[in-house]
């Protein structure tokens, strides 16, 4: 896939240090920061819903940022002894992440997506689309310990396990794969993921890759163009080689049948009335929930989970006493992590309601630190039901921002 680098009528000039040679012309590092943040845009916060506006043209504030981020990597770089084109891509790459996503407190900002997306258009990249074709009836693998369904999945000459993850903005691979299939990979700078909303606070130590990926298929369902990441093998489940994400999964309408063990995925249809509103919440989908009579509360719908996770925070408003419960761990992109183990009297999403229903509380994970997350549904509940998910097209930035969720018992 080629990214495009568009000229436009007034180059911006990057400010230099005369002082220091090294600082001359930033500007080539800037647009590779760009072409950086085009191809790992699903990872970026976004802004919920509706949000997109006139921003995305405007050129001045994207002139603004991209001053900002001249002058970061500029004042970083005049302070490195002599260092080579990818340690300056990435301290670029460091610059923009700070100034475009991240307030003052070190948390995203809600107006991320504005900024990021005025950013690309003053470097001037756009972002590649991926394209799809064909339609898909598969047995899915169950494993009854996780409650999580494998699926199986082509990618170049090969056939791995992958799991179903709605949670997960971004097709992911092991390391295995990629060496397997002699990817070109780019390396993501030490520090960008510490921010990423996963289980686990390990992720910002992991070696990723940044990769364009072979035709992805499933029976005849394919999708090429996805650009997606490269983990440690170890980061991943046992006899897992990757995780199918919404820039795959969101090119169809994808039918879920636990009882049966079936996948289908279809040509994208239109939302039908009484379907479960999901809106995108920093490159997840969520949904609004009620537990044992209160809320709602926002949380994530993630076929990745394999049970209901809540915050501290919501046990506490439900009155929750943890103070003997059982402790577990839960394992993560990010690391195995320490939960307590509960109980929910009730939990209901719109009509659909269960009793006595398994959770955790979570205290940890980056993923209840975003503005607005307060948990997340697993497997435990959605595996009582027929699912039929149906998702926008992505926005500028490749993230799939709404969506729908049909359950049926």
């Amino acid at each position: 896939m080629q990214i495009l680098i568009q000229p436009r009528r007034e180059k911006y000039q990057t400010p230099t240090n005369n002082n220091s040679p090294r600082c001359k012309s930033l500007l080539p590092h800037i647009f590779m920061a760009g072409i950086f943040f085009s191809s790992f845009s699903p990872l970026i916060p976004t802004s919920a819903v509706g949000q997109i506006n006139s921003k995305l043209a405007n050129s001045s504030l994207g002139q603004q940022l991209l001053q900002e981020v001249s002058q970061c990597a500029e004042a970083k770089i005049s302070h490195q002894q002599p260092i080579d084109q990818t340690e300056s891509e990435a301290i670029a790459t460091k610059c923009a992440l700070q100034i475009l996503t991240l307030g003052s407190n070190e948390e995203f900002r809600p107006d991320a997506f504005d900024r990021v997306a005025a950013f690309m258009e003053a470097v001037g990249v756009k972002l590649p689309q991926s394209t799809s074709q064909g339609q898909a009836n598969v047995k899915l693998n169950f494993n009854g310990e996780s409650s999580i369904f494998r699926i199986p999945v082509r990618i170049g000459r090969q056939t791995q396990t992958f799991i179903l993850d709605t949670g997960s903005g971004q097709t992911i691979i092991n390391t295995q794969i990629a060496q397997q299939l002699g990817l070109k990979s780019k390396p993501v700078p030490n520090g960008l993921l510490e921010y990423k909303p996963v289980i686990g606070n390990n992720f910002k130590n992991l070696d990723v890759k940044v990769h364009t990926l072979p035709v992805l298929g499933v029976n005849s369902a394919t999708v090429s163009g996805i650009q997606g990441l490269e983990l440690p093998t170890y980061a991943l489940p046992k006899d897992i080689s990757g995780v199918l994400g919404l820039d795959f999964l969101s090119k169809f309408d994808v039918v879920l049948n636990p009882k049966k063990q079936q996948l289908q995925l279809l040509p994208p249809s239109d939302f039908v009335a009484d379907a479960i509103p999901l809106k995108g919440s920093f490159g997840i989908l969520t949904a609004q929930v009620y537990i044992n009579g209160q809320g709602p509360f926002t949380f994530v719908v993630d076929t990745g989970a394999y049970t209901i996770a809540v915050s501290k925070s919501v046990a506490q408003k439900l009155d929750i006493d943890d103070r003997n419960a059982q402790t577990s761990e839960i394992f993560g992109f990010g690391g195995r992590e320490t939960v307590k183990k509960i109980k929910l009297t009730k939990l209901q999403i719109q009509q659909h309601q269960v009793t006595e229903i398994d959770a955790v509380i979570v205290e940890q994970s980056n993923i209840l630190k975003l503005p607005g997350v307060e948990g997340i549904i697993g497997q435990n509940f959605l595996n009582k039901y027929q699912q039929h998910w149906r998702f926008s097209k992505p926005n500028a930035l490749g993230v799939v921002e709404s969506g729908s969720l049909v359950l049926t018992p």
